[in-house]
């Protein structure tokens, strides 16, 4: 099966699709070869306008910076990555043989960029609904998710994952420190009930708490 058939576009320009998914490790090794860093940089901004203009027509009690912060999380290498998973990218992407021995086709950094690719390929070959067609499914369910639990602190969700079916005892102990006076880091663990759940650090004993709940949730 074609990438197209899976991604639900069918390309008049198959050599878009091809330069999409061509990492420069394989155009570095193969004479003739366009890599996808030029397209790539295009379906990022695609991607940018797209997701912008659908938190801003769908949330409009969103203050610019939540706004940011939405996009950012529902468009970062992570989300990115996912996407190409669930399509399978790293079957039809194109790298060289370092890249092959090291599994860099696995790698989330060139998963996401060739989604970003694939974004500024669909782009380029039939404008930006057909754009918006691919974007938008992929994303949504990451903004809500965002809008959700993303936004609030990783102690705030913890603390309702864990009282979900009633109350609990959610402790979080600075077990440590070190560093000199002018730049110490804490050392932080969270228990419920007594039992260990997570262990995290940070420059603040705030942020040694936030990521030992971070540590929990994972």
């Amino acid at each position: 099966m074609k990438l197209s058939d899976i991604i639900g576009y069918e390309f008049k320009d198959k050599s878009l699709i091809d330069t999409a998914l061509t990492h420069t490790s394989y155009a570095n090794e193969v004479k003739g070869k366009i890599h996808n860093e030029r397209i790539e940089y295009l379906g990022d901004a695609v991607l940018e306008l797209i997701s912008s203009e659908y938190i801003y027509k769908t949330y409009p009690n969103l203050s610019e910076g939540e706004m940011t912060k939405t996009r950012a999380y529902s468009v970062c290498e992570d989300s990115l990555a996912e996407i190409a998973n669930n399509y399978g990218f790293s079957d039809f992407l194109n790298v060289g043989k370092c890249e092959e021995k090291i599994n860099g086709r696995y790698r989330n950094s060139i998963l996401a960029d060739s989604v970003e690719a694939v974004i500024g390929a669909i782009f380029l070959d039939g404008g930006i609904e057909e754009a918006k067609k691919f974007i938008l499914p992929n994303i949504i369910k990451k903004i809500e998710e965002y809008l959700t639990e993303g936004s609030k602190d990783y102690k705030t969700i913890l603390q309702e994952k864990l009282q979900k079916n009633g109350e609990v005892k959610i402790e979080y102990k600075i077990i440590g420190e070190t560093g000199p006076e002018h730049n110490k880091t804490f050392i932080s663990e969270v228990y419920c009930n007594g039992k260990l759940l997570g262990k995290g650090t940070g420059k603040s004993k705030k942020e040694a708490e936030m990521e030992a709940a971070k540590g929990a949730l994972k």
